[in-house]
């Protein structure tokens, strides 16, 4: 099984899109952001796609802590 054939799990994915959203934040020690290949002058794409991955799995752990 080649590794484009191996199923993608949620935390995986998750933790991608964090790590995307990290790369767009301002860093600790006021420095900008550490950059992302993928931005255009009209934003990027990649903080799209991770935006609501991110929202949905707030909304999931804020839901398991109020059980």
């Amino acid at each position: 099984m080649s590794r484009l054939d191996e199923p993608i799990h949620r935390p995986f994915v998750v933790e991608i899109a964090a790590l995307v959203d990290a790369a767009h934040r301002p860093r600790h020690d006021g420095q900008p952001p550490r950059g992302c290949i993928n931005c255009t002058a009209a934003g990027c794409e990649r903080v799209t796609w991770a935006a609501p991955i991110l929202a949905e799995h707030r909304q999931r752990r804020a839901a398991a802590c109020r059980r």
